[in-house]
């Protein structure tokens, strides 16, 4: 019942070297541009939107991929410290979430993580620090089984090693009918701002944080069509976590919250025991699933402790 629970939770919430400067990619948006310094990339029959944030020194660089029906925002507080440090941090969104283009009938689809590497190795030849928080997380693991030669270390955040889709998620996606019909709830749900703001206060387990949180950030996504139907392919199509290949990655910084409601300890078991030799396993006291927000001031020190033993 927890495992349901906690699935019920991370879906509803829909409603978890030197760094060059870069320069915009040549691409149209496909939406308006949400941000200042917001940028989009084409890449087969997808778009993503993803934001350069430049720091003045020159450290390294780190991709950071969002949780489930999350989007670039959900990095910003953790970014600016890391920015501030001397990391250049790129926010992206995932295909189908933020402002990245949704998937259709007519698109050829593309494993999400091809898609994160050609952003990268678009943006820059070196290799990169590779952050994920929740479903990116799953996302990170991915992309550095695939592509290990485009992937320094992995920051791990909220999430755990995937097993496999959702016995839930899959029954949606093998029924066109329920296919057709929890895109469009999804959605709903998402323009709700007393449900949201609900489910945000389970996630970050923070009462006065949630008071000046700004909520459009969140959800004016979950205005764009498509979004629900989006959301839903995509968590049934995530890739399963090859353990053996993790245990032989470099160095990786794993962070969880004691009070994750999304993510049980039940479920990071084979993660935490495959963890290469020199990783990082840090419990945050008292921090929910999205402490990356409300907790961004430890999530940096430990992740810059982290990073400055791992060059």
């Amino acid at each position: 019942m927890k495992k349901w629970i906690s699935f019920a939770l991370a879906l509803i919430l829909a409603f978890g070297l030197a760094a060059p400067a870069f320069a915009g990619l040549d691409a149209a948006p496909v939406y308006e541009t949400p941000y200042a310094d917001s940028a989009f990339f084409s890449f087969g029959d997808y778009t993503l939107h993803y934001r350069v944030k430049q720091a003045e020194e020159a450290k390294g660089q780190i991709m950071m991929l969002h949780g489930f029906a999350e989007s670039t925002f959900a990095w910003e507080n953790l970014s600016e410290l890391l920015v501030g440090a001397g990391y250049t941090c790129v926010l992206v969104d995932l295909p189908d979430f933020g402002y990245s283009s949704r998937e259709t009938r007519g698109t050829e689809k593309l494993p999400r993580e091809e898609l994160i590497h050609a952003l990268m190795t678009a943006l820059s030849p070196e290799p990169w620090y590779l952050a994920g928080h929740s479903m990116g997380g799953y996302v990170a693991l991915a992309v550095a089984e695939t592509y290990p030669q485009s992937v320094r270390n992995l920051l791990l955040y909220g999430t755990s090693g995937n097993d496999g889709a959702p016995a839930f998620a899959k029954s949606i996606m093998s029924s066109a009918f329920l296919a057709e019909l929890m895109g469009p709830l999804m959605e709903l749900a998402g323009r709700s701002r007393l449900l949201v703001k609900l489910l945000l206060l389970a996630a970050v387990q923070d009462r006065d944080y949630v008071k000046n949180y700004d909520l459009d950030k969140m959800m004016d996504p979950f205005r764009i069509k498509g979004t629900g139907a989006g959301a839903i392919y995509n968590f049934s199509m995530l890739e399963k976590t090859d353990y053996d290949l993790v245990a032989r990655m470099r160095p990786i910084l794993f962070m969880n919250g004691d009070r994750d409601k999304v993510i049980s300890d039940s479920a990071r078991v084979n993660l935490r025991a495959s963890l290469p030799q020199g990783s990082v396993d840090h419990i945050v006291a008292g921090g929910g699933h999205m402490f990356i927000e409300n907790r961004a001031d430890e999530a940096a020190a430990v992740t810059l402790a982290f990073l400055e033993a791992n060059p």
